[in-house]
């Protein structure tokens, strides 16, 4: 991406996404037209996280207490995943694998995430599977690749006899240069299992949970979607049909910030035509000021209640970037296309 006088004041993760493209017409079904209605675990996840469990209380004792403000099987399971997120920390020498030794040193690789969200999951009185198999997170080549098992997480069953998916290393936290960070993530716990496919590849093909079951060379040509995608206004089962099922193009470069914005429309090629007129529309707060910087021109959104709408027709070429102003008065990057 070409630099402008763009300051990104914020540590931002690039996620460069190829998927297929196809015409703006049609992408509009990428775009959710309500909002989807997440379950509210704000208390259960509050009480959860004030607990100061000892490590002499026994397993029984101990997921009695992680569930004791939990009724149906998703909040417990809920409750059971922010303790193991919040309590165990990734183990960067890859020596602690069982829950057992995960559990006694508060530290575990994932297959000691897994057996323990498990383990605690039946205490509690639920049916849990652990799931084997890999991530996006490996620079995998070819197919025989993703036989490894490089990965492990889990899935079980809600109330009503849904499988749901969960990452409760993912929810932890992150390594990078074999240094953890804690950093607790919503997003592994229940996301759509069209979301979860572009980062999970389990060995057995049933635990994809979608209708219609992708190979390993197309999952090893996934883009690093995560769910944050279905926070910010796209269609998960419509996102995955866009990838698999159009020839291939470009996606815009997203950078990863938290955003509280849904996305109505804007263009789903990386690349825009100099001289072509392109609509973006935006829902977020009213007070948010966004705008489109084309190298150094700004092109400003007309604001109308919580809708933020560009119209924008780009007069050269260059890097267009469209950001959001920031509290400290600049504005940061959050989306950018390159103009031809």
């Amino acid at each position: 991406m070409k630099k402008s006088f763009v300051t990104i004041l914020i540590a931002i993760l690039s996620i460069s996404i190829g998927v297929y493209s196809q015409s703006d017409a049609d992408a509009s079904k990428l775009f959710r037209t309500s909002s989807v209605q997440k379950p509210d675990f704000s208390k259960i996840d509050n009480y959860v996280l004030g607990l100061k469990i000892g490590k002499n209380v026994s397993e029984k004792e101990m997921v009695e207490l992680i569930i004791k403000k939990s009724t149906t099987n998703l909040e417990k399971a809920r409750a059971i995943f922010v303790w193991i997120a919040d309590n165990i920390a990734y183990d960067t020498s890859f020596k602690v694998t069982t829950f057992e030794e995960g559990l006694a040193k508060r530290k575990g690789v994932c297959q000691a995430y897994s057996e323990l969200f498990k383990r605690f999951g039946e205490l509690a009185g639920l049916q849990v599977v652990v799931i084997s198999g890999d991530s996006n997170q490996y620079d995998y080549k070819k197919p025989s690749d993703l036989d490894s098992g490089g990965h492990a997480w889990n899935a079980f069953k809600s109330d009503n006899g849904k499988w749901i998916l969960v990452d409760a290393t993912w929810g932890a936290g992150y390594v990078k240069n074999r240094k953890f960070t804690k950093e607790f993530t919503d997003f592994w716990f229940n996301p759509s299992p069209e979301i979860y496919i572009f980062s999970h590849f389990p060995k057995d093909d049933k635990w994809q949970l979608i209708d219609k079951q992708i190979s390993k060379d197309a999952f090893l040509k996934m883009p690093p979607i995560t769910p944050k995608f279905e926070n910010w206004g796209f269609d998960s089962k419509e996102l995955l049909n866009h990838f698999l099922n159009s020839k291939h193009s470009g996606f815009p470069d997203f950078y990863s910030i938290d955003l509280d914005w849904k996305i109505v429309k804007m263009p789903v090629s990386a690349e825009l035509k100099k001289g072509t007129t392109y609509e973006f529309i935006f829902e977020m707060p009213q007070q948010e000021e966004i705008a489109i910087f084309l190298n150094d021109t700004p092109f400003f959104a007309e604001k109308k209640g919580n809708k933020h709408t560009i119209i924008f027709k780009p007069d050269k070429k260059g890097n267009a970037l469209i950001t959001i102003k920031q509290k400290n008065g600049q504005f940061a990057g959050v989306l950018s296309y390159e103009v031809k």
